[in-house]
């Protein structure tokens, strides 16, 4: 068993000459020129997001809220109204 040997090599080499790209929403956010750093676009993107998950629960609340309802009385008036014409 003394006698067992492995072959070390490294099996996942870097490319030389590979130059690493940025995602598209880090590299649109960098070319409005409001930031210059990665970092500050993910900090902008995430920002980004938080809002619109905070809206997408808002905007549901607020949609839901119906029109104050017509009394049964103001209906009988109108409809007596139109009736007389």
């Amino acid at each position: 068993m003394a006698d067992i040997q492995f072959d070390e090599e490294q099996q996942y080499q870097p490319v030389a000459g590979r130059v690493e790209q940025k995602p598209l929403f880090i590299r649109l956010v960098l070319a409005t020129g409001v930031v210059s750093s990665d970092q500050a676009a993910q900090y902008i993107l995430l920002g980004a997001a938080m809002l619109l998950i905070i809206l997408a629960f808002l905007i549901p609340s607020v949609a839901d809220n119906p029109q104050p309802s017509v009394p049964q009385s103001v209906i009988d008036a109108a409809m007596s109204q139109n009736v007389r014409h």
